[in-house]
């Protein structure tokens, strides 16, 4: 019985991408505190609403945040949704000038709004390691004035309620418990920061935030994944782009699931539908085409850069300095400390292209090892073989599984990579180093990926999984490029012990969730010091309602 595996899903994208229909998204951003130091993290929960309904959507899956001052973004960030939540975290850079900042969040669907400032919201960001301040945007008060002054407390509201546990102690575990009283399940963030008498640049919360009414609506085209627009560029871009041999491809070496397919329109423009890509990666860009010459793929940004506009000014005081010096310790020491002792790492969008139930895998450090690819190909996988193909020039054949016929087939239909890198020479391989393969992968069906068919894709995996040795056709491009921040909770659960633990977020948790009735239990640790904190839980009931409330405590020396 034939067996053909057919993947139609959006990883390839060799189709005229199918837009949902319109409407009317606006992102909020809840965050671990409102005050930072330049080069802390800003924790984020994402909240993505259909405003002509007050409730989560579901349609896009991608938010674009922008952390921005009066003389431009700073900071940027892509925070992957999943029913209408996501979260990430967002690094303030070390040469941020001290003021205050708007926080905006985006989906594609919303890119055209005019009001869009409308939904940002203000943060503080305090330099403590240069003079630099935003222009304009630093007033500097006396400390009693200082002292008079409104924080800019937030009101609580909802049917929140945060309810103390044990008495928090120095360097001892403590919890709380959080009790959802709506008549509605709800989802949350949830905050337990220091107060150190920084004072809050605004009162704005979510409730703020939901009562502003706009007349929108857009495009998601997010909806299963981000979609990257591109274009060529170079001397000798071709004319006749109606050419269907003419294909854009994108990759992110390491997976062969991370390579995406597409062509191009007849203006030179490309459009890629892929699920969401985590992390800072490299990506190479390249162009397939029957003919050789100077044009390349280059992937346009997704951000709109907005110019923060009626940003009030921070008011400051010398009798700050204390608070800064021990929040910027704080900063230096969360820096250093191993990733994994502080961060929980949560469920997120996962690729399913090429499964490994139909993977035939090769681990070459389990046979014998041979000089070149060639004799690794003869000797090692009788799945493959190296024929002359047109032109004279060697092209691999892969023995397709699951067909009708009695005899083995072969066939050059193949998508060929390197660490998930398409490869259109396979002269290439052939001259590359075999001993620093580590894998062959091969997928010996047929795919359809869009309007492309491939019979049979084969992965060859270096052992360190680096291509920087490869060499690659003159058209292909290699680019660091910004993927979605990988969704955590900053737990600090197994926060080492011994050491000073200057901590001023003790817990953040982005995405919690409450049956109606029901009540969660947190755990946290305390810091090596004592002093005042705050509990704050900000979220939505499944009805529309905002929800926020907060709890003080102290923490005391034993």
């Amino acid at each position: 019985m034939k067996r053909t595996i057919t993947i139609l899903i959006a990883l390839f994208q060799g189709f005229i991408i199918a837009f949902a229909g319109s409407v009317s998204e606006r992102v909020y951003v809840s965050t671990d505190k409102d005050v930072y130091i330049a080069g802390d993290l800003v924790w984020c929960s994402a909240f993505c609403f259909d405003s002509s309904k007050g409730v989560l959507s579901h349609e896009s899956s991608v938010a674009y945040v922008e952390i921005s001052s009066i003389s431009g973004t700073v900071a940027k960030g892509k925070i992957a949704l999943i029913e209408g939540r996501g979260s990430g975290a967002i690094q303030i850079p070390l040469s941020a000038s001290t003021g205050n900042y708007t926080i905006l969040a985006y989906t594609s669907a919303g890119k055209g709004r005019e009001d869009l400032m409308a939904d940002a919201r203000l943060i503080s960001v305090f330099s403590t390691l240069r003079t630099d301040r935003v222009p304009g945007g630093v007033e500097v008060l006396g400390s009693e004035e200082y002292s008079g002054t409104p924080d800019g407390g937030k009101p609580s509201f909802g049917g929140l309620r945060i309810i103390p546990g044990n008495v928090a102690r120095t360097s001892s575990g403590a919890e709380l418990s959080v009790v959802n009283e709506t008549g509605f399940p709800v989802s949350f963030s949830l905050s337990i920061h220091r107060e150190d008498g920084i004072h809050s640049p605004s009162d704005a919360t979510m409730a703020d935030f939901l009562s502003i009414k706009t007349d929108f609506s857009g495009e998601a085209e997010d909806s299963d994944g981000e979609v990257f627009h591109g274009h060529l560029i170079g001397s000798e871009v071709p004319e006749d782009l109606s050419d269907l041999s003419l294909r854009g491809v994108i990759a992110f070496p390491g997976l062969a699931n991370d390579v995406y397919v597409s062509r191009f329109n007849p203006d030179g423009t490309v459009a890629f539908k892929t699920v969401n890509v985590y992390g800072n990666r490299d990506m190479v860009c390249e162009v397939l085409s029957k003919k050789d010459g100077d044009f390349r793929l280059v992937i346009d940004s997704p951000f709109l850069n907005v110019k923060a506009e009626g940003v009030p000014p921070l008011k400051m005081s010398p009798s700050l300095e204390s608070a800064l010096i021990e929040r910027s310790k704080s900063m230096q020491l969360e820096r250093k400390a191993a990733a994994d002792t502080l961060y929980d790492f949560m469920p997120k969008r996962e690729s399913t292209l090429l499964s490994d139930t139909y993977c035939i895998s090769y681990h070459l450090d389990d046979y014998t090892r041979f000089p070149t690819v060639q004799e690794t190909l003869i000797e090692i996988t009788p799945e493959l073989r190296i024929r002359k193909g047109q032109g004279g020039k060697p092209e691999l054949q892969v023995l397709l599984q699951g067909t009708a016929y009695d005899r083995p087939v072969y066939t050059a239909d193949v998508l060929t990579m390197i660490d998930g890198v398409p490869i259109k020479d396979i002269q290439s391989l052939l001259d590359f180093d075999s001993m620093l393969l580590g894998d062959i992968l091969i997928y010996p069906f047929t795919y359809q990926f869009g309007e492309l068919v491939y019979k049979g894709v084969v992965d060859f995996a270096t052992s360190k999984r680096d291509i920087s040795s490869f060499k690659f056709d003159n058209n292909v491009v290699i680019v660091d490029w910004q993927g979605e921040c990988y969704p955590v909770a900053f737990t600090c659960r197994n926060y080492p012990s011994g050491k000073d633990d200057l901590r001023n977020t003790l817990y953040w948790h982005p995405q919690l969730e409450l049956k109606q009735g029901e009540t969660t239990r947190v755990e946290f640790k305390a810091p090596s010091y004592s002093g005042r904190f705050k509990a704050v839980a900000e979220g939505i009931s499944s009805d529309g309602t905002p929800l926020r409330t907060e709890f003080e405590f102290e923490v005391i020396r034993p």
